[in-house]
């Protein structure tokens, strides 16, 4: 395993969340996310981010907004988006992360969605149920990126993820050869050695890469300047979120909500958000597949609603770009997004020539 000394804390969470109660530690939680993001917001802005579409692909409806949306379709659509941060270390060093390079073909191998594809068929899955906008390989191309360029991967979770095409293992070469894997230890731990309930999202075999390419994490790190990643426990054990800062305002992405108005269920128009929002007494409604731990998922989504902060596209929402954005579509009526905000897109991403050499 590797460790990085470049990455640094944020200040004022990992204080917060040592609070055992978890009443009183949503409390402290929500002062420190206001103090984290005002230290993150002042060191300025990152270098470059890019949003790539991949892949949409149903979900248990049921799952998306923890049973609240009222509609007959049984499954939502999701569409699965990569993000390439480029950010400057603390080191000088223009570093490229890649966070959610879904290799999606080797996806469908998780048990859920290889249950799926066998009820379905080949056709109505791939043609009907499922679209493909772009690969990791291709949206790097369009960047002018080629593999040596990239530094880092990192998911928000591990779930339908296979790894071993990306960083090599079980015979397979690695695509990318310098990048190591981000991940929060917990995350990890599942990952190797998975509860029945949590394998059923998780590909066979696809943690086995080469240890030695994966940087295990234990909390939230500060990557650079406007680029850091957040833990958010409790869609899984080990779950986080990509936090970007650009010159006008702070994007947060992950699962831990399917869509912007997860975060402002109040505004949401989707039948039966509101009203089963209203009625529990909730500010944010879970993408709950896992009951692992709720009650960690409902503080974390707070964190990151206080840390994005509001759209300056649309006031009235959280500035949340989730990684798999709910996405309107014929075979799910009733459950479009009320809004979509313009995806996190910043500055130039472009080829770093060190790291070209370094490969």
């Amino acid at each position: 395993m590797n460790t990085s000394p470049a990455f640094r804390p944020l200040p004022s969470l990992a204080g917060a969340r040592a609070e055992p109660v978890p009443g009183l530690r949503l409390q402290k939680l929500r002062r420190a996310a206001l103090d984290a993001r005002e230290a993150f917001v002042r060191e300025g802005p990152v270098a470059a981010v890019a949003t790539c579409d991949l892949v949409t692909f149903p979900y248990p409806a049921q799952f998306a907004f923890s049973g609240a949306a009222s509609s007959p379709a049984p499954y939502v659509m999701l569409t699965n988006r990569m993000q390439v941060v480029q950010f400057v270390d603390r080191e000088g060093a223009r570093r490229t992360l890649l966070f959610n390079p879904s290799d999606y073909e080797r996806g469908v191998s998780a048990p859920f969605y290889r249950a799926l594809r066998e009820r379905y068929g080949a056709f109505v899955s791939d043609k009907v149920m499922s679209t493909r906008h772009g690969s990791v390989q291709s949206h790097l191309a369009a960047l002018g990126l080629i593999p040596a360029d990239v530094d880092y991967l990192a998911f928000d979770h591990l779930h339908i993820q296979d790894l071993r095409g990306w960083l090599g293992g079980d015979g397979m070469p690695a695509y990318f050869p310098r990048a190591r894997l981000l991940v929060q230890r917990a995350e990890w731990e599942v990952a190797l050695e998975p509860h029945p309930m949590q394998a059923v999202w998780l590909v066979p075999g696809g943690a086995d890469i080469p240890r030695e390419r994966v940087v295990l994490l234990d909390g939230d790190v500060w990557l650079g300047q406007g680029a850091a990643l957040l833990s958010t426990p409790g869609h899984t054990r080990g779950n986080m979120s990509l936090a970007v800062a650009t010159s006008r305002e702070v994007f947060v992405t992950s699962e831990n909500g399917v869509a912007t108005e997860s975060y402002t269920p109040l505004q949401s128009a989707i039948p039966g958000v509101r009203r089963f929002a209203e009625h529990m007494g909730w500010e944010v409604v879970l993408n709950g597949n896992t009951r692992e731990d709720s009650l960690d998922q409902y503080s974390s989504m707070v964190v990151e609603k206080l840390f994005a902060g509001t759209s300056s596209v649309e006031g009235a929402f959280i500035n949340f770009h989730p990684s798999s954005q709910l996405t309107a579509h014929v075979m799910a009526p009733g459950l479009s997004p009320t809004i979509v905000l313009p995806a996190p897109n910043f500055g130039d991403v472009r080829p770093t020539p060190a790291s070209r050499r370094a490969a």
